[in-house]
């Protein structure tokens, strides 16, 4: 037994080693975001798109590419809006059919094909209200006061965890918020004119929410997300990920990077090869970050979505 000794100390030694060494980590990960040099570019008044590169491995050990994308609450040209396709269509696509300043893939769906992000739960139930027979949405969704899909539950009737959140739009202020797990239809109750259900929460008040340990939230893949700052601006965020150039996230560190961001509510939106950031006018059919389904780090592997959340202009009524 005596000779086992060295090998204990040992690991004690490593796992003491990482324990004083995870917050040094971390203190240079959230400088790399505060000292970045964003490339900033202004869209409308109140609403600016940012992004950097993070290279030589300077962020999360890794390297990581970031777009922002930032609307003022008292924006006085600009707005929040969901949109939505009749079957499955790009992100670049449906912002462009809305008249979009920017925007972002939004939620959770169903593929026409095989999927090769996420696996199904059980099957679904049957019970779901089918409100738009075009829209794949698997999340409840609610556009100008329309339910276009419900949320679709495995046999189990347990939420999952694209389904533990919201965004909620009403009066054109954004908000988000953490659902009633033990209530199917809690959004059915909610005051607002456009819903979108997603997840996991990331953050909320400033608070880190409980992340579920599985594949999806541990492993590193392209991320999209929602933050709400103090004063009321909203950021939509990407991170490429899948690419030498970009390593993705695990949705801890997508959490992390929120907060560093100034976001005191976040929320994690659909990721993977959905991952795509829109802003109108710019190359590549306003495609600015980099979907990754074509595995390679350019603007041209978009994935057709049944969602988005965009940045319309304060006069368009879509």
């Amino acid at each position: 037994m005596a000779a086992k000794y060295p090998k204990v100390r040992k690991y004690f030694f490593v796992f003491s080693l990482y324990l004083l060494c995870s917050p040094v980590f971390a203190q240079v990960d959230s400088v790399a975001i505060s000292s970045a040099q964003w490339q900033i570019t202004k869209l409308a008044k109140g609403v600016s798109w940012l992004r950097y590169h993070f290279k030589r491995n300077e962020l999360f050990s890794a390297n990581q590419h970031l777009s922002v994308v930032k609307i003022a609450e008292n924006s006085t040209d600009a707005k929040l809006a969901l949109g939505y396709s009749d079957s499955l269509e790009y992100t670049s696509t449906i912002c462009r059919r809305y008249g979009a300043i920017a925007g972002i893939n939004g939620s959770f769906f169903r593929m026409k094909g095989p999927d090769p992000d996420h696996q199904p739960v059980g099957k679904a139930s049957t019970n779901v209200i089918k409100k738009h027979i075009g829209n794949r949405s698997v999340v409840y969704l609610r556009v100008a006061d329309s339910v276009i899909t419900e949320n679709t539950f495995a046999r189990d009737s347990v939420r999952r965890r694209h389904q533990q959140g919201i965004i909620a739009l009403a009066s054109g202020k954004l908000s988000i918020r953490s659902t009633a797990a033990t209530n199917l239809y809690w959004e059915r109750i909610i005051a607002a004119e456009d819903i979108l259900a997603c997840g996991p929460v990331m953050l909320l008040n400033s608070i880190a929410q409980p992340i579920p340990n599985d594949d999806f939230c541990n492993d590193r893949h392209p991320r999209t997300a929602v933050g709400k700052m103090a004063d009321g601006t909203i950021l939509l965020v990407t991170v490429d990920g899948r690419t030498a150039q970009s390593a993705g996230m695990s949705i801890t560190e997508l959490m992390k990077v929120m907060r560093w961001l100034g976001c005191e509510d976040a929320i994690n939106l659909d990721g993977g090869g959905s991952t795509t950031m829109y802003v109108n006018e710019q190359p590549h059919r306003g495609v600015v970050n980099h979907p990754s389904d074509n595995k390679r780090f350019d603007a041209d592997g978009e994935r057709p979505v049944a969602n988005v959340l965009m940045i319309l202009p304060k006069n368009n009524h879509p």
